[in-house]
């Protein structure tokens, strides 16, 4: 499960790494740091274009107040709310690390920092949605599709985001792609080397602990 990330790379700069050729105005002085659902971060995503916009972290359930932050690799070609977008509306989502969460024996939930030993940037897979409000317009909601451990991270976690590497990227954000070469990026491994450190948490561990950024339904 992921939910929370860490995204302060500037916006120039994240143009240049996915040669986006449009950038949504709202998406420039967009605000750096930590990133949980429900809050609006930077997707890449290819429509006529490749495009950099600011989506909300989480997808409505209309039996729930909260939002699906995650989806699984496994089943996302199969679930009801996930299979469209995964066949033809998939995005990435950058970020500089994330974070889990580890029960201690003594039963304290310690977090922990987790990023690329060789990269300062990675690229996160995931999926999005466009849906329109009266009165509000068009409004952009992504998830974050998650997969199993790799790694340091089984130490922490069983579950991580999916990482779409450098090589993938084009082939992952074209919605014509087949949806075998997509079932193959949702199996691979990434193969990278983390660098995963325990880190002092703030009040966000209780927020996360009393569920109030999102839920993760069992469904899914």
């Amino acid at each position: 499960m992921c939910v929370r990330f860490l995204l302060k790379t500037e916006i120039d700069e994240l143009v240049r790494n996915y040669r986006a050729q449009w950038m949504d105005e709202n998406v420039s002085g967009y605000r750096t740091g930590d990133f949980f659902p429900k809050q609006s971060a930077p997707v890449v995503l290819e429509q006529k274009n490749r495009i950099i916009a600011l989506g909300r972290w989480g997808f409505d359930h209309s039996f729930k107040k909260k939002v699906v932050a995650n989806a699984r690799a496994e089943t996302v070609l199969d679930k009801s709310m996930f299979k469209d977008a995964a066949r033809y509306a998939r995005c990435i989502v950058p970020a500089n690390l994330f974070y889990e969460w580890k029960v201690k024996d003594t039963g304290k939930k310690v977090r922990y920092r987790i990023g690329l030993q060789d990269a300062s940037l990675m690229s996160l897979g995931g999926l999005y949605k466009l849906s329109f409000e009266q009165g509000v317009g068009p409004q952009l909601s992504f998830v974050i599709i998650t997969t199993d451990a790799e790694g340091d991270i089984r130490e922490v976690h069983p579950r991580m985001p999916l990482i779409i590497r450098r090589e993938w990227v084009d082939t992952w954000l074209n919605k014509d792609t087949p949806v075998e070469l997509i079932k193959e990026i949702l199996r691979a491994k990434v193969g990278a080397k983390f660098a995963v450190e325990e880190c002092e948490d703030e009040a966000g561990n209780n927020q996360i602990g009393k569920g109030i950024y999102g839920e993760q339904m069992s469904m899914f």
